[in-house]
């Protein structure tokens, strides 16, 4: 009798063990010339197999001032690129824009053909339940049951449809439309959250790209919101620049916590100056960022950084989900 209480015993600690050991593994994906072989599709579909595949903006690059038409050829482009049936199979998409598969460079609120590019953006990549017909941009959130029970949730801004330029210290980032959205977002249970923008946030000073911190009211208006709804583990993903960094929120964001920008899965481009940056940069031409979120019992996030030729991590960054936290 006690043999078999002790299997059981066994068997729970096991099953508990099962549990807190398991993994959520997110890919992130941006900054992709169509025109160039982009092995990083389908060593992500074949070797590492993620849960799911956010897709930062920069997609495509899909210029146009003409002909909205030209976006969609591009994004076929990518729609035939070998991996990509393959990884939306196996990998749940998680998409937002930026400004070149928005339909061009820099491009906010005026940019002519914005409507006509968002529902090409919403029947390309399947989401006409998350975005409807006549919302103001294609921001959406999904919150993401895991098999040990725990909750992720994605936030996907949308940077472009509302943005206000030029980008001045007052100029409005999102429009107040996705102002509440992120709000009544933030107040649901989740534990652990993606804050996904095209362009970063957690940059402490202007730099020759676009950023939020060009945007002043509105970075802080964001963090605020942190404030108000007291949402517990966020970090954020961006994309925009063609290399790969972790930063981590400088003194005067409050909010102690950190950003994975990566992006440029085929490019790369020479690495700007960031004060914050704890990791990077990573100027891996042909990049497979990963996120791997570990349930532990003292969670942690390990990111890594795989190039893709030579089929090992370039480089890697870990941090506990409780580093995350309001300064007192």
């Amino acid at each position: 009798m006690r043999a078999i209480f002790l299997s059981i015993a066994c068997l729970l600690a096991l099953a508990t063990q099962a549990q807190t050991d398991s993994i959520t593994s997110i890919a992130i994906l941006g900054c992709h010339r169509q025109d160039l072989p982009a092995p990083t599709i389908p060593y992500l579909a074949n070797t590492i197999k993620p849960d799911y595949s956010v897709w930062v903006g920069d997609n495509v690059y899909a210029d146009t001032e003409t002909d909205p038409q030209h976006i969609q050829r591009q994004l076929e482009v990518l729609l035939n690129k070998d991996g990509f049936k393959q990884l939306r199979e196996i990998s749940k998409f998680m998409v937002t824009w930026d400004d070149h598969d928005y339909g061009l460079n820099d491009a906010g609120k005026d940019y002519i053909y914005k409507e006509e590019s968002k529902q090409i953006h919403r029947k390309f990549w399947q989401l006409e339940n998350e975005i409807s017909t006549d919302q103001d941009g294609i921001y959406y959130a999904k919150l993401e049951k895991q098999p040990n029970g725990k909750v992720v949730q994605f936030i996907m801004l949308d940077g472009r449809s509302n943005r206000e330029n030029p980008l001045k210290p007052f100029s409005d980032a999102f429009g107040e439309n996705q102002w509440k959205f992120i709000q009544e977002q933030l107040k649901k249970p989740a534990d652990v959250r993606f804050i996904v923008n095209g362009y970063q946030m957690l940059l402490k000073r202007p730099t020759r790209w676009e950023a939020l911190v060009k945007l002043g009211r509105s970075r802080k208006r964001l963090l605020n919101i942190i404030n108000e709804t007291n949402a517990q583990n966020i970090l954020f993903i961006t994309g925009d620049q063609h290399y790969v960094e972790v930063l981590k929120s400088p003194w005067n964001a409050g909010y102690r916590t950190f950003e994975i920008m990566a992006a440029g899965i085929n490019n790369t481009e020479r690495p700007g100056f960031a004060r914050n940056r704890v990791s990077g940069p990573d100027v891996t031409v042909h990049s497979a960022p990963v996120i791997e979120v570990h349930w532990a019992a003292d969670p942690y996030i390990v990111f890594k950084n795989y190039d893709v030729e030579a089929n090992r991590v370039n480089s890697e960054y870990k941090f506990l989900l409780s580093d995350i936290k309001w300064r007192k």
